[in-house]
């Protein structure tokens, strides 16, 4: 084994913290951290130090695979299982129309690099029926970012280094990793006097435990919490007028937000005490500088809408949108810019979901295949996606897949989803191709780490991109009239480096453009020659990854893409529900029913990982599956023990999950981590099993926000029996 290190970077989440490898036979051996990352600096997680395990294990596809009618494999080659795939493809076409075809995935785990191609992809077959997992998070802050902001591409991100007061609700980025290097900032912010940690959720996590301020609030009323805080500030005058004044529009219009809920009246349904409620809107107005972070708590539960157009709300009347030390407008080297132009948007053919964002909710998918009519969809083509086990209502899922005239799986592992294929078409994994992220780093400053191939990997396994052009070439498309396509055969004629770095060479030139100045200032490019190959050479030369320059700082509002450059408060639809919300006197969570509690799924610990972690023995012994975390209360209740194996029923399941019993969670709220349920290969027997409980296949793909077809994963109704 050599003594070098090779840098790279984690792909088990967004943040992909810098790390060193060794390998040896081509397998990734060794993992440390890599001080050298200008971001990331020395810091990663547990989880990076298992991806060895997710470059090397025996679920990888070795070659392109074709479906017997038995429902095992052959082996074949590139040029037959593309040569048919193409054939069926325009076949489907033909007959039925480029509205029957969908692509569901893009851009797995950070490795961005595909999804240009892919979006490509799917123009030249005419259809825009792109699924995708920002479209089960996220679609509802993507839509109201374009209403208040101007574009559905715009997003904002908490300038957590530098806020005095950070209010966190719906979220644990102790152990989630929600942002650069979480751990360090939690407890720098924790540590310091002078700054104040807020976080609000109903269970006291870890983030929690590190908190200045800590409100266990009652599952499912976080509405009714940020209409108070919005209530004191604007009546004890704590709204920053000029501000409001200076890069607002509506607000007269929506004032009267403030009316709807007094503290009192949210303590009473939050189960929090008035005077706390106070405390907390008081700080956050009267700091200097005020952030928030709101996540999968929020982005995943009941009136998703109205908590996130709230959440703008709170940080508009207080100054803290687009400024330093609150929340602000980062920008990224390689801009994920969606299609939002004005061409008709298409809608799901049966529940009439229209694209956010270019993109459609995955778990809407399964009734656009299963139900009868013209328009039903016959192909899917699965990239960078395990819908199976990442989505909601897995069993109706796996029914669907298996309707299909054509299912293609682009994937580095034979998948959930890869079983069922008609075609299986092996991908490099991360560490084997150039691949970078198109995330934002932080801010202000502008980072970029090109990842480059760090082992070779199977040696039929080919780019996403690559495989694409494959398909495209025998559907007989003719690539000139596809960008990214036409610089990549114009690369492969021209260069022997990879051609994807022709996408990477784009965005330099179009990077140095913007920042020229900067980047001369920062000695990046001398300015002297040209100065795409400049940067182009400079990221190359930068495998640790390279810090660019900084983003405009002060200025962050000119960012904004409305025509009057400033952010709208009153939007459509959105103030509208809110003033049809019926205001309760109580809520219980049983309310009698059924389903007396309430399912979050998604939990985070330290051994939860995502779906493309296929070897189970990188998790602590501590942890061998996952659980059903229930307050001793409620334990008691039902006379089950810590450890004890229990039925846990929702409408499209039931499963047989271990407990753990804890003081941390609210009365009547259960949890599950994420991640497992997958398919491994007992080593004694031979044969595939599932580890641990899929969370997935306990929601309904139909228990989700109507108008974006979110599913509702942190508000799932169930019951508890024992075994």
């Amino acid at each position: 084994m050599s003594d070098n290190w090779k840098s790279t970077a984690c792909i088990m989440c967004g943040n992909n913290c810098g790390l060193e490898v060794q390998v040896e036979d081509d397998h990734i051996v060794k993992v440390r951290a890599d001080k050298k990352n200008p971001f990331s600096k020395g810091y990663v997680c547990n989880k990076s130090l298992a991806v060895g395990r997710y470059q090397n294990h025996n679920q990888r596809v070795l070659s392109p695979l074709r479906r017997r009618v038995d429902g095992t494999f052959d082996e074949t080659d590139w040029d037959t299982a593309t040569s048919e795939i193409a054939t069926k493809l325009n076949k489907i076409i033909n007959i039925h129309g480029a509205k029957s075809v969908a692509f569901i995935g893009g851009g797995g785990q950070a490795n961005h690099l595909d999804v240009p191609y892919a979006m490509f992809f799917l123009k030249a077959l005419g259809t825009k029926y792109l699924y995708n997992a920002l479209a089960q998070e996220y679609t509802q802050k993507y839509w109201i970012n374009g209403e208040m902001f101007g574009s559905q591409n715009m997003d904002f991100h908490a300038d957590e280094h530098r806020c005095d007061v950070f209010l966190i609700i719906g979220s644990n980025p102790w152990m989630s990793h929600g942002m650069q290097r979480a751990r360090l900032v939690i407890g720098e912010i924790s540590k310091d006097p002078n700054r104040k940690l807020i976080v609000v959720d109903p269970r006291r996590h870890e983030t929690a435990e590190k908190a200045d301020i800590y409100l266990q609030i009652k599952p499912t009323t976080d509405t009714y919490f940020l209409l108070a805080l919005i209530n004191v500030i604007v009546k004890e005058g704590l709204c920053n007028n000029d501000y409001i004044a200076g890069n607002t529009t509506g607000w007269d219009e929506v004032k009267w937000l403030a009316e709807l809920v007094t503290p009192e009246k949210a303590a009473q349904l939050c189960d929090l005490k008035a005077d706390q409620i106070r405390e907390v809107a008081r700080i956050f107005a009267k700091a200097k500088r005020a952030a928030t972070r709101i996540d999968l708590g929020i982005y995943h539960n009941i009136r998703m809408f109205e908590n996130v157009y709230l959440e703008r709300i709170l940080l508009a009347i207080t100054g803290n949108l687009g400024v330093p030390g609150g929340v602000a407008f980062p920008e990224s080297f390689m801009a994920l810019d969606l299609p939002e132009g004005p061409e008709e948007k298409w809608k799901t053919r049966v529940a009439g979901i229209e694209q956010i964002r270019g993109m459609f909710p995955p778990n809407a998918l399964p009734e656009e295949i299963l139900t009868p009519g013209d328009g039903r969809i016959r192909a899917v083509v699965v990239e960078g996606s395990n819908p199976l086990r990442s989505y909601a209502d897995s069993k109706t899922f796996e029914k669907a897949f298996k309707a299909l005239d054509l299912l293609v799986v682009i994937d580095p592992a034979m998948s959930e989803p890869a079983r069922l294929a008609h075609y299986v078409l092996p991908a490099k994994c991360g560490y084997e191709k150039f691949e970078a992220s198109f995330f934002p780093k932080g801010f202000p400053g502008i980072y970029y780490h090109l990842r480059q191939p760090v082992v070779k990997g199977p040696k039929l396994a080919k780019q996403e991109c690559e495989i694409f052009t494959l398909i495209l070439e025998k559907m007989g498309v003719d690539l000139s009239g596809l960008l990214p396509y036409a610089m990549l055969k114009q690369a492969q004629q021209e260069s022997d480096k990879p051609p994807v770095l022709s996408l990477v060479k784009a965005f330099c030139m179009m990077f140095a453009m913007k920042h020229r100045e900067s980047l001369i200032k920062n000695g990046i490019i001398t300015g002297e020659g040209d100065d795409t190959s400049e940067l182009f050479e400079a990221i190359l030369r930068h495998p640790e990854g390279l810090y660019l320059c900084d983003t405009f700082d002060e200025n962050n509002l000119e960012n904004l893409k409305t025509e009057d450059k400033k952010i709208h408060l009153a939007i459509p639809m959105v103030p509208d529900m809110l003033r049809r919300l019926a205001i309760p006197q109580k809520i219980d969570l049983d309310e009698g029913s059924e389903y007396p509690f309430i399912l979050q799924t998604g939990e985070r610990t330290n051994y939860t990982a995502n779906t493309i972690q296929r070897d189970s023995d990188w998790r602590s012994a501590q942890l061998p599956t996952n659980y059903l975390r229930i307050n001793r209360k409620d334990a008691e209740r039902l006379e089950v023990s810590e450890g004890e194996t229990v039925k846990l029923v929702t409408d499209t399941s039931t499963v047989s999950i271990p407990v753990k019993v804890t003081d941390d969670i609210y009365p009547g709220n259960v949890s599950i981590p994420h991640g497992f349920g997958l398919l491994h290969t007992n080593k004694k027997t031979g044969k595939l099993e599932q580890i641990g409980v899929n969370v997935n296949e306990l929601i309904s793909a139909d228990h989700r926000d109507q108008f974006t077809g979110i599913p509702l994963h942190k508000c799932i109704p169930c019951r508890i029996q024992k075994q």
